[in-house]
C-alpha cells in the first residue's frame, strides 16, 4: 500500500509538473538600449510566449540609477567606475543586481534616477516557450 501511494504521488507530481512547464527554445540575443535618457521605468516588455534571461547591463552614468521591474524600483545599478578619456563608465559589482534575472511574459524592465544624457544597455537572451 505504501509503495502504491508513493508511486501515485510521484506520478501526480510528474503529470502536474509537465502541464505547468514548457521547453525553452533559444530565439535571439537581446541588446536592449535606451539612448540619452535619465529614466524609463517601463522601457521594454517581455512578449507573450517568451521569457528573457537578462545577463547584465552597462551605462555611461556617474549617477546611481535604479533598475525597475513592473514599474517597481528594485536594486540600484551599482558599479565600479573606470574612465577612457573624458567619459566615465560603470558596470555591476558585488552581485547587485544579481544576474541572471529571469523575466516572464508581460514583465516590464526599465531604469530611473540616472543622469541627463545617460545611455543604458541591458544584455540577455530571449527564449520561446514551447508547450
Amino acid at each position: 500500500m505504501r509503495r502504491f501511494l508513493c508511486t501515485l504521488i510521484f506520478g501526480l507530481g510528474l503529470s502536474l509538473g509537465a502541464q505547468a512547464q514548457g521547453t525553452l527554445q533559444f530565439n535571439q540575443a537581446l541588446v536592449l538600449t535606451a539612448q540619452s535618457q535619465a529614466s524609463c521605468t517601463s522601457c521594454w516588455t517581455v512578449p507573450s510566449g517568451r521569457v528573457w534571461k537578462i545577463t547584465g547591463f552597462s551605462c555611461n552614468s556617474t549617477g546611481l540609477p535604479s533598475m525597475y521591474i513592473n514599474g517597481l524600483e528594485g536594486s540600484g545599478m551599482l558599479g565600479s567606475s573606470f574612465s577612457t578619456g573624458s567619459t566615465s563608465y560603470w558596470g555591476p559589482r558585488y552581485g547587485k543586481p544579481t544576474f541572471p534575472l529571469w523575466l516572464s511574459a508581460g514583465t516590464t524592465l526599465g531604469f530611473a534616477n540616472g543622469t541627463s544624457g545617460m545611455n543604458t544597455i541591458f544584455y540577455g537572451i530571449e527564449f520561446n516557450i514551447i508547450p
